[in-house]
């Protein structure tokens, strides 16, 4: 099972990326499905995805960033994430 999926990535998204406005105004339906493990993670990939698409990463590290996305995310997700 991958660990991101498009359900968390759009609940991470409502909320902006603000995991403190998440804490405090998220709904319990949307703990249970969005770990602070989970969003750690799509925080970091979106932080490397920005990198890349602004030519500030390297050829090796634009490739096993896609790799591991493409190992975590559900396609949904990863199209989401890389504009696909």
């Amino acid at each position: 099972m991958k660990r991101i999926t498009i359900d968390k990535l759009n609940i991470y998204q409502k909320y902006g990326g603000d995991n403190d406005g998440f804490a405090r105004a998220g709904k319990e339906v949307e703990k249970q499905k969005l770990n602070s493990e989970d969003w750690a993670l799509i925080d970091e990939l979106i932080q490397s995805l920005e990198l890349i698409s602004n030519g500030l990463a390297s050829g090796d590290f634009a490739k096993k960033t896609l790799s591991r996305l493409a190992e975590m995310a559900d396609e949904q997700a990863y199209r989401q994430l890389t504009k696909v």
